[in-house]
């Protein structure tokens, strides 16, 4: 390659297919991320009755009958995600405790290290889904934050084993 222009089209070829390959790499993360996240119930209304009138040739009579249907059987359903959402969050405290209970105090900073890492890391998915406009994130602080300044993240009661969270 003695040439230039033989090196700045290798060059160029080169950017160009590492572009390529970055955009399939990122569409196929942003394609998974979409999927995986629940469309908010606005959505899931409108691609619901989209299918449903289009798949039965509905009229706009039981359009405007079945509309509501599905509005109310949707809002059931969030309501649902949410409940089981906080449910889970519940676990996840008591379980945390319950292994923090048994451990010696050198462990019980390793363990808390941990955690701190994980719900740093759980607070920034939360963040990125907020700028989706995602409403699943439950009201409070994370499972183990600190509901008070001090606290450690952690209760200082500790729970007893098999104990159900207060409300269930």
């Amino acid at each position: 390659m003695n040439k230039p222009w033989q090196v700045y089209l290798v060059l160029t070829g080169i950017f160009v297919a590492g572009g390529a390959s970055g955009w399939v790499v990122a569409n196929g993360v942003a394609r998974r991320h979409a999927a995986l996240a629940p469309p908010v119930p606005e959505v899931w209304i409108s691609r619901q009755m989209r299918h449903v009138a289009r798949e039965l040739e509905l009229t706009p009579e039981q359009r405007e009958r079945i509309e509501p249907i599905v509005k109310r059987e949707m809002g059931e359903l969030t309501n649902l995600r949410r409940q089981s959402v906080r449910t889970a969050h519940e676990i996840l405290e008591r379980m945390e405790t319950d292994i923090e209970a048994q451990l010696t105090p050198e462990q019980r900073m390793k363990y808390q290290h941990i955690l701190k890492h994980r719900r740093e890391a759980r607070q920034q998915m939360w963040e990125q889904r907020g700028l989706r406009g995602d409403r699943e994130r439950p009201h409070g602080p994370p499972p183990g934050e600190p509901s008070t300044p001090g606290t450690g993240g952690l209760p200082t009661t500790p729970s007893t084993p098999g104990a159900k969270p207060a409300g269930t």
